[in-house]
């Protein structure tokens, strides 16, 4: 009994082994993050060179960084490449684009400004206003000119949600 024993336990570790193996072996190559980091720490530097309380986070598709700039939170984003994506930072109504107050004005009539955040993008600037009206709570994006970013145009922004969103 003890020598089934015995060959049962060593079967399994050479099974188990031999699994462990062929797993390492077919881990695809990874890329080599220290040097991305090295380059997305040097591509931050260069565009903030003035940024406080610096704090980075790796994300599925690249890293997000927070920061403060002149005693403002940012937060910008990176590619997996380290290439800038886009930062954002909140911004108060008054600071809002006269243009986008406008549309505000004429579309949105029944609505109250909640907040605003400003975006740069690699594609341009962009706002997103969040905006309640009643109980709703709802997000609309504007491009600086006051015109309204369409849902198929969210692609531009590096959005993945509709125009009017719900929160």
């Amino acid at each position: 009994m003890k020598t089934i024993r015995l060959l049962f336990v060593l079967t399994l570790l050479i099974f188990a082994f031999s699994c462990t193996e062929k797993k390492i072996e077919d881990m695809p190559e990874t890329t080599d993050t220290t040097s991305i980091m090295d380059n997305v720490n040097a591509a931050f530097a260069e565009k903030y060179p003035n940024a406080t309380d610096v704090e980075w986070k790796q994300e599925e598709n690249g890293w997000e960084v927070e920061f403060k700039l002149d005693g403002v939170k940012h937060e910008a984003d990176y590619d997996e490449n380290g290439d800038w994506v886009k930062t954002e930072h909140e911004i108060s109504e008054a600071e809002l684009p006269e243009m986008i107050q406008n549309t505000i004005d004429g579309e949105y009539t029944v609505y109250v400004i909640m907040g605003v955040e400003k975006y740069d993008s690699r594609e341009g600037a962009y706002y997103e206003v969040k905006l309640r009206k009643g109980g709703d709570i709802e997000e609309a994006k504007f491009y600086p000119n006051g015109k309204i970013i369409m849902p198929e145009e969210n692609a531009k922004t590096g959005e993945k949600h509709s125009e009017m969103d719900n929160d």
